[in-house]
């Protein structure tokens, strides 16, 4: 059996190898893909989040996307400015501010999903069925463990 034949380090650095070239090949063609449309990487997330949510708040963006606050802002802001994103105050609470899509954020979240979509099909397209099985179970077990080693850092 290969697998039993190969040491843990060099299989693993191996796995690392290969892992940050898929990862760099792919932020390239968000990089590429995402320029044609004048985003920046998270972005799209930050749209999709829009679409899901019912005129979330910044805080409530920033937590349902796991990120810092600032972060947060800084992107609103930039995709405000670049006429994604509308800020509208709270009728039943007019401190509160809530933010929704205009129609071009809502175009551009819907092309952004397409090209998503298409990245993940053609990574895929090399896989059978089964094997997309397989490699979903192991990632699912990979962030299983990483999250546990979260858990473990931040203890």
């Amino acid at each position: 059996m290969e697998s039993a034949r190969r040491s843990h380090k060099p299989f693993a650095d191996e796995i690392g190898s290969v892992f940050g070239g898929l990862q760099h090949t792919y932020a390239i063609c968000m990089q590429l893909t995402l320029g044609k449309y004048g985003l920046y990487p998270g972005q799209p997330q930050i749209l999709f989040a829009l679409r899901q949510l019912n005129k979330p708040t910044q805080n409530e963006i920033a937590d349902h996307l796991g990120i810092g606050k600032a972060s947060a802002g800084i992107s609103l802001r930039r995709l405000e400015s670049g006429g994604f994103v509308t800020r509208i105050r709270d009728k039943k609470d007019t401190r509160c501010i809530r933010l929704t899509l205009t129609k071009k954020g809502e175009d551009y979240a819907r092309w952004c999903e397409i090209d998503y979509s298409m990245f993940f099909n053609t990574m895929l397209e090399s896989l059978s069925t089964d094997e997309q099985d397989v490699l979903l179970a192991m990632l699912q077990r990979m962030d299983t463990s990483l999250t546990s080693l979260k858990a473990r850092l931040e203890s």
